[in-house]
């Protein structure tokens, strides 16, 4: 996680990176700490699987901006202290996409773009929002996707208190057939690592 620091640290000095984060910031503290965290994850994890230098910082970038497009969804939405009907479901779902039209043509590169767009969708076709399915979904999104979704079960929710590292690994396992299980195996260390030394419980 240390190590994983260096590419936040790189990312973030980015110009177009940083005014984007600045933005989530301002609009919603729980979204931006979520994207640090997803971020911070998502460096670690890209070292650990040995990937080159410019995946990771690709990887990186695309997890601070991956939730961008939810500056577009209603703050009563975002953090609603119950379960979302279906009309705000809906509403929700529309995050991915809009982050996608927000960044495009603001330079940045393909693969970032792609995991912003894309990190809901699931191997089954399950996900969101285009219903992508198995080799349609790249390496990179399935990468951050994972490390997106233990984020989101180890934080404080308006609507959940966190959960310990060993119960969200254990959803990560359980979800065979969306989730890619070899790169969720290879997830296992990274959050053994990380839940300790961070606990997100205050």
């Amino acid at each position: 996680m240390d190590n994983g620091t260096d590419f936040i640290g790189q990312a973030i000095h980015d110009t177009g990176i940083r005014d984007w984060v600045r933005a989530v910031r301002r609009f919603d503290d729980i979204t931006h700490q979520h994207c640090l965290l997803v971020a911070g994850l998502s460096a670690a994890f890209a070292q650990s699987l040995g990937l080159g230098q410019i995946e990771c910082h690709r990887l990186t970038k695309a997890a601070l901006v991956h939730d961008v497009g939810k500056i577009h969804v209603p703050t009563a939405i975002l953090n609603k202290p119950g379960k979302l009907d279906a009309n705000e479901m809906a509403i929700m779902r529309r995050h991915p996409g809009m982050g996608h039209a927000m960044l495009a043509g603001q330079g940045f590169h393909p693969e970032v773009l792609q995991v912003v767009r894309s990190h809901h969708e699931m191997l089954d076709g399950s996900g969101y929002p285009d219903g992508l399915k198995e080799a349609e979904i790249p390496d990179l999104v399935r990468v951050l996707t994972v490390c997106d979704i233990y984020a989101a079960l180890i934080e404080r929710r308006s609507y959940k208190p966190p959960m310990p590292g060993d119960k969200a690994f254990a959803i990560l396992e359980s979800m065979t057939g969306r989730l890619d299980a070899t790169v969720v195996e290879a997830f296992k260390p990274v959050a053994a690592a990380f839940v300790p030394r961070f606990p997100l419980d205050a």
